[in-house]
C-alpha cells in the first residue's frame, strides 16, 4: 500500500476543502486530512480491505466524496469505478480527483440500475454505509450481485435489543433477554423519517447481523462477519459470489427468472444479468 504524497508546493488546506460537507476523514496528503467525521481509516481496517489490490477491478458503490475509490487506487487497483447519486462537483469528488491527479472513474446512478452490459463484472465491491438507506433493499443486493465475480466488502448499520421496539419498553426487551432470542433469526426493523438519525431522513430499514448474512446468501453469495463497534450498531461483512440459489433462477418461482425490473428499465428477464464471465 502506497504511503499518502506530500502535498504540492503552496498548497492550502483551507481553500481546498472549504464549501464541501466532508463526512469521510481521509489522509489526501501526508498530513493533510479531509475534516470529515467518520474516518476512513477505520471502515478500511473495519472491512479487511486488503492493502495491495495490484491488478484488481473495483467497484465503490454509494462513493460520495469518493475517499474508498480514491483509497483502493492508492493500494494499487488497476481500475476504480466511484458509483454514487450525487453530482461529483457538489460532494467533493471532482475536487479530490483534480489534487490527487487521479484515474478513477465517476458514474452517477442509482444501485438499483447496476447491470453488468453497461459496467462490466468487478474484483472487488464496496458497499459502505449505502445498505440501510436502501427502499428496496433486497433488490440492492441483487443488483449487486449482477456486477460481481469476486467478493463484496460491507459496512452498514445494524440492529440491536435496543432498537427493536418504538419505545422505553425496548429496556424490558434487555430484561427477557430479547437479544439473545432474536440473535439468529434475521430482522429487518422499519424506521420512520428521521427516526434513526434527527438529521437525515433517508433512513429505511436496518438489519440485524443475522438478516444481512442471511439476505446476501439469497442473492448468491457466501458470507462472513467480519466485526462489530459501536456496542454493534455498526457491522461488516465480507461476501463472496457463488453460483445462484436455485429459487432465483427457477421459473416456478417469483423469483430473478420472473421478475423484469422497471425501476430501472430493464426490460428482459433478470436471470440473463447473472451469466457469469
Amino acid at each position: 500500500m502506497a504511503a499518502p504524497p506530500l502535498p504540492p508546493a503552496g498548497f492550502d488546506a483551507r481553500r481546498a476543502f472549504e464549501g464541501v460537507h466532508w463526512y469521510h476523514e481521509w489522509e489526501v496528503f501526508e498530513g493533510v486530512h479531509t475534516p470529515g467525521r467518520r474516518p476512513v481509516s477505520r471502515i478500511c481496517a473495519k472491512t479487511r480491505l486488503p492493502a495491495d489490490l495490484t491488478g484488481k477491478r473495483v467497484l465503490d458503490v454509494g462513493a460520495w466524496n469518493g475517499a474508498f475509490s480514491f483509497e483502493c487506487e492508492r493500494r494499487g487497483a488497476s481500475e476504480v469505478v466511484a458509483y454514487s447519486l450525487e453530482n461529483p462537483e457538489v460532494t467533493g469528488f471532482a475536487r479530490l480527483k483534480e489534487l490527487l491527479g487521479s484515474r478513477v472513474k465517476y458514474v452517477q446512478g442509482s444501485v438499483y440500475s447496476l447491470a453488468p452490459e453497461e459496467l462490466g463484472a468487478f474484483d472487488l465491491i464496496l458497499f459502505f454505509g449505502v445498505l440501510y438507506h436502501l427502499r428496496y433493499p433486497l433488490l440492492g443486493i441483487d443488483r449487486i450481485r449482477t456486477v460481481s465475480r469476486g467478493d463484496v466488502l460491507i459496512e452498514t448499520h445494524t440492529v440491536t435489543s435496543r432498537f427493536l421496539l418504538r419505545s422505553p419498553l425496548w429496556i424490558v426487551g434487555l430484561v427477557l433477554n430479547l437479544a439473545a432470542l432474536f440473535r439468529a433469526t434475521p430482522i429487518w426493523r422499519q424506521y420512520k423519517e428521521f427516526e434513526l438519525h434527527p438529521q437525515d431522513q433517508s433512513n429505511w430499514f436496518g438489519p440485524n447481523t443475522a438478516a444481512v448474512i442471511e439476505s446476501f446468501e439469497t442473492a448468491g453469495f457466501r458470507v462472513e462477519h467480519l466485526d462489530s463497534w459501536d456496542l454493534g450498531t455498526r457491522s461488516s461483512f465480507r461476501a463472496t459470489a457463488v453460483p445462484l440459489p436455485s429459487r432465483l433462477t427457477d421459473a416456478t418461482y417469483e423469483g430473478l427468472s420472473s421478475l423484469n425490473v422497471h425501476l430501472t428499465g430493464i426490460k428482459r428477464k433478470d436471470a440473463d444479468l447473472f451469466r457469469r464471465d
